[in-house]
């Protein structure tokens, strides 16, 4: 993605000489030609939409982690899953998107040294990783949930740790591959492969395109068609059970059988669905514009399309904590209570009082407790609710 900077950023084309730095060691190498490491893009659409990401993405993050904080159930095991995403995906922000916009200022100089070249590109690397794995996490916990809910799941703690060691250990690499470069007297963080053969480069692209994208993609695949074919499989056979129980000439009584899966489980089911789709339409555009740049002709890719898929590959980072938001949180409590008098009466006197309930089940409950409670002062009570806002 844009800030993992596969194609090295796409440094402005030169013809002059320049020199890598190895250590203390600084040696001059052979002047570079345009070609696929000098692929132009369009600087005010990359400023802009770095922007955008990192604004919208923080404002999110931090919405979601509001919510996650006030909310009684973010211990949940869905929410700690989804907590460790928005992590990853902050993480998107802060170490891919925001390093890359202050490097865009200052026109690809780098100023930071080797050590920091090294560390950003790795970094960078690793928060890509990381939210890719913790949507692959998410994935084989609703998997395990739907396909064997009475196994003993695995602890979110051992699920989420492994998604994050994978991510570094894939990201490795890329402190071989950056070092620092100068040339006409500034120093450019690159890659090694513009004085190999082009095979290199394109033995490095497909790996960074099958780890990051293609592999999770297809476990997303597998775990979700599971799920719909077993949610497929469990209302056909409610469907047919519920055909084989009726008898002609005969009334029957039943309960109606749920079709498939509890509302809680449907309702994540189509949050990490949103997530996962979001996922693809902004990675599946930019790595396959790679590809063609890497194994075809490069120039087919226009500036202008180049420069958008860079600004959409990282902006699912951005969006989720909003899809969580939108699937999580209750607006029809987010307006002010009603608030309804329970009056409790008997042959000694009335006892009034006030409840707040915000849903017909809150009224129920409520004037339930009061209820209990008016009974052990009250030997005979008779309960009267009266809505005070329409």
């Amino acid at each position: 993605m844009e800030a993992l900077n596969i194609s090295n950023m796409q440094q402005q084309w030169t013809t002059e000489p320049y020199a890598t730095s190895t250590g203390d060691e600084i040696f001059t190498l052979a002047p570079a030609t345009e070609s696929v490491h000098d692929k132009s893009y369009s600087k005010t659409i990359r400023l802009v939409s770095l922007y955008i990401i990192i604004i919208i993405g923080s404002i999110g993050t931090c919405l979601m982690l509001i919510w996650m904080r006030l909310n009684r159930r973010w211990k949940s095991r869905v929410n700690l899953f989804i907590l460790n995403l928005s992590v990853a995906d902050l993480s998107v922000i802060l170490f891919g998107c925001l390093p890359q916009l202050i490097w865009e200022y200052v026109d690809r100089d780098w100023h930071a040294g080797a050590f920091m070249c090294k560390l950003i590109k790795f970094t960078q690397s690793f928060s890509m990783m990381a939210s890719t794995n913790m949507l692959i996490v998410v994935a084989l916990d609703r998997h395990q949930a739907i396909r064997a809910p009475l196994m003993k799941p695995i602890a979110v703690w051992k699920m989420a740790g492994m998604g994050w060691a994978i991510a570094a250990l894939s990201s490795v690499p890329m402190l071989f591959v950056f070092r620092l470069v100068e040339r006409n007297g500034s120093e450019r963080c690159e890659n090694i492969f513009r004085n190999k053969p082009l095979f290199h480069r394109q033995l490095f692209l497909t790996y960074i395109s099958v780890i990051v994208f293609f592999i999770p993609l297809i476990m997303l695949i597998i775990c979700y068609a599971r799920i719909f074919l077993k949610i497929a499989q469990k209302a056909s056979e409610n469907l047919s059970s519920n055909r084989m129980s009726m008898k002609p000439g005969k009334v029957h009584l039943q309960s109606t059988k749920s079709s498939s899966l509890p509302k809680a489980k449907i309702k994540t089911l189509k949050m990490t669905l949103v997530i996962v789709a979001m996922y693809i339409a902004c990675g599946l555009p930019y790595f396959t514009a790679e590809l063609i740049m890497s194994y075809g002709d490069h120039r087919m890719i226009s500036p202008t399309l180049y420069s958008i898929l860079g600004a959409v590959a990282p902006a699912n980072s951005a969006a989720n904590p909003y899809v969580f938001l939108l699937f999580s949180v209750n607006y029809k409590t987010l307006h002010c209570p009603k608030w309804r008098r329970v009056t409790s009466t008997d042959t000694d006197g009335t006892c009034t009082r006030y409840v707040s309930a915000t849903s017909k089940t809150d009224m129920v409950s409520k004037a339930a407790y009061t209820k209990h409670y008016d009974a052990k002062t009250c030997h005979s009570a008779k309960v009267e609710m009266t809505n005070l806002v329409n």
